[in-house]
C-alpha cells in the first residue's frame, strides 16, 4: 500500500473509533449497575467496605461519584480506557491497511463490545486496563531507542498494571507475562539484561500496587474483615469433595464439630453445583455449618484434602473451570446485565432507581442473537488468542512482543480461574475476549508478516540508549 492510501486508512480509524464508542456511550450510560457494582458504589462514597469485592474498584467508582453523581463520569472513563488503546494501534506500524478500519467497524458489532463496555463491573475494567497495560508497553517497545518517549510509556504501563492487578482478585497474574515481554524486549540479544528488566517489570507493578492500596481510603469497619474469599473457596471446594462422596474422611472438621460435620454430608450432595458457590445457599443447615468451624480448622482440613487427594481434588476442580470456560448453559451463568439491580436499600440510599429502561430490552434482544454462537463463547476468544500470540511470535517486531504477552497474560489469567473459580459468570473472562479482539484489530492493521524496518532497529543503536 503505498503512503496516501495508508494515511486514508489511518483516518478512516479514527472515524470509526469515534463513532464507534459514541455508540456504547449512547446506548449504555450512565451505566448498567448489578449488584456489586451498586454496593461497590455505596462503599465508595462512604469509604466503608460492606462486601468482599476489591477495595481500590469501591475507591474509584466512589472518586468519580464525587465528582459527578451516580457512574456516569465513570463508564465514560472506563470507555475511554479502550478507546484510547484501540486508537494507538495504527500508531505501533508503519504502515496501515484498509483491512484495519474495517475490522475495527466490525468489532463493535459483538454485545462484548457494544454493550458490556456500559456495564459497570470490576471485570470490564480489568479488561480495559490490562489490554491498556499491554498496549502501552507495545508504545514504549516501538519508541524504545528514545528515552524521552520510553519511559513515559514505561511508566504508564506499571501504573495501568498495578490499578488492574487490584480491581480483580486474580489479576495480578498478568504482571508476569508483562514482565517477560519487557525483558525479551530489552534484551536485544543481551539475556543478563533481559533478566534483569523481567525482574524490575515483576517488582515495579507489585510495589506500586501495594503502595496504592495502602493508601486506599475505603477501609474495613473497625474489628471487621472482609478477606473471606479464601474461605469460601474452601467452602465450595470442601462441599464439592463431600458431594462425590459424603463418606470421605474429614478427621480434622470431625474432631473440632461431628455434628456439624454430619450435617454437611448430608446436605453436599443436593447442594454442590459447578456452576456457582451461590447454590450453597439452598441448604440453610449447610452454610450455617460451615461458618460454626473455627477458620484455621476449615483452612488445615482443606489444605489436606488437595493433599491426599490431588487427582479428585483437580477432576471436581477441572468440572468447574468447564463451566467458566465454555459457559455450556448460559442461563445459568449470567451472559450480560442490563439496568441496574442489587439490594433497596443500598439503591435508595444511593439516590438511583432499580429497573429497566426501553433501550435495555431492545440490547438484550439483540444480545440474545449471539447467544450460543462461536462469537459468545471464552473458548473461541482463547483459540483467537492463542493463534494471535503464535503469528506475532513470529513475525517478532518489538511491539508484537508485547502484544503477544498481551495474548498469553489473558490466558494465563483464565488459566487461574482452575484453582480460583466460584461461579460461572460469563464476564468473569471477558479479559479474554476483550484481549483477543485487541489481538485481531492489531493484526488487522498490518496484516503482513514482514518486520517494519522502523522497528526493527539494530541492536547496537539500541544498546546506545538503553
Amino acid at each position: 500500500m503505498d503512503a496516501q492510501g495508508s494515511a486514508a486508512a489511518r483516518t478512516a480509524w479514527r472515524w470509526v473509533l469515534v463513532a464507534g464508542f459514541a455508540l456504547i456511550a449512547a446506548l449504555n450510560l450512565p451505566g448498567h449497575l448489578a449488584f456489586d457494582s451498586l454496593t461497590g458504589l455505596w462503599e465508595g462514597r462512604h469509604h466503608v467496605r460492606m462486601s468482599w469485592g476489591p477495595r481500590l474498584y469501591s475507591a474509584m467508582l466512589g472518586g468519580f461519584d464525587s465528582l459527578l453523581p451516580g457512574t456516569g463520569l465513570y463508564t465514560t472513563a472506563s470507555l475511554a480506557v479502550t478507546a484510547l488503546a484501540w486508537a494507538a494501534l495504527p500508531t505501533l506500524r508503519g504502515r496501515v491497511a484498509w483491512s484495519g478500519p474495517v475490522v475495527l467497524a466490525l468489532s463493535f458489532l459483538p454485545p462484548q463490545v457494544l454493550i458490556f463496555q456500559g456495564i459497570v463491573w470490576r471485570d470490564v475494567l480489568f479488561a480495559n486496563l490490562v489490554v491498556a497495560g499491554f498496549v502501552a508497553l507495545a508504545a514504549a517497545a516501538q519508541a524504545w531507542p528514545r528515552r524521552a518517549a520510553r519511559w513515559p510509556l514505561l511508566a504508564l504501563a506499571t501504573l495501568v498494571l498495578a490499578v488492574a492487578a487490584l480491581v480483580r482478585q486474580n489479576g495480578f497474574v498478568v504482571i508476569g507475562p508483562w514482565a517477560l515481554a519487557l525483558g525479551w524486549i530489552a534484551a536485544q540479544g543481551r539475556w543478563s539484561r533481559g533478566l534483569v528488566w523481567t525482574g524490575a517489570g515483576l517488582a515495579a507493578p507489585i510495589l506500586l500496587a501495594l503502595a496504592i492500596n495502602h493508601a486506599n481510603p475505603v477501609q474495613d469497619p473497625p474489628g471487621q474483615s472482609f478477606a473471606i474469599g479464601p474461605r469460601l473457596l474452601a467452602h465450595y471446594d470442601l462441599t464439592a469433595a463431600l458431594a462425590e462422596d459424603p463418606t470421605r474422611p474429614m478427621p480434622r472438621l470431625a474432631a473440632e464439630r461431628p455434628g456439624e460435620l454430619a450435617v454437611l454430608r448430608r446436605e453436599a450432595p443436593a447442594a454442590w453445583s459447578p456452576t456457582r458457590v451461590d447454590t450453597l445457599d439452598r441448604s440453610p443447615a449447610l452454610g450455617a455449618a460451615l461458618w460454626r468451624f473455627k477458620a484455621p480448622t476449615i483452612a488445615a482440613e482443606w489444605r489436606a484434602m488437595i493433599a491426599d487427594d490431588p487427582l479428585g481434588y483437580l477432576r471436581r476442580r477441572l468440572e468447574v473451570f468447564g463451566w467458566v470456560l465454555l459457559t455450556p448453559d448460559l442461563r445459568l451463568c449470567s451472559p450480560l446485565h442490563l439496568g441496574v439491580d442489587g439490594l433497596p436499600q443500598v439503591a435508595q440510599a444511593l439516590g438511583l432507581p432499580r429497573g429497566h429502561w426501553p433501550q435495555d430490552a431492545r440490547l438484550y434482544a439483540y444480545a440474545q442473537r449471539w447467544f450460543g454462537t462461536p462469537l459468545y463463547s471464552h473458548l473461541t476468544y482463547a483459540l483467537v488468542a492463542a493463534a494471535v500470540a503464535i503469528v506475532l511470535l513470529i513475525r517478532r517486531d518489538p511491539p508484537d512482543l508485547a502484544m503477544a504477552g498481551l495474548m498469553v497474560g489473558v490466558l494465563g489469567f483464565a488459566a487461574s480461574f482452575l484453582i480460583v473459580s466460584l461461579a460461572c459468570d460469563y464476564r468473569y473472562l471477558y479479559a479474554v475476549d476483550l484481549a483477543a479482539i485487541t489481538g485481531v484489530l492489531y493484526l488487522a492493521v498490518d496484516p503482513t508478516l514482514r518486520r517494519r524496518g522502523q522497528d526493527a532497529a539494530p541492536s547496537s543503536a539500541v544498546r546506545t540508549s538503553a
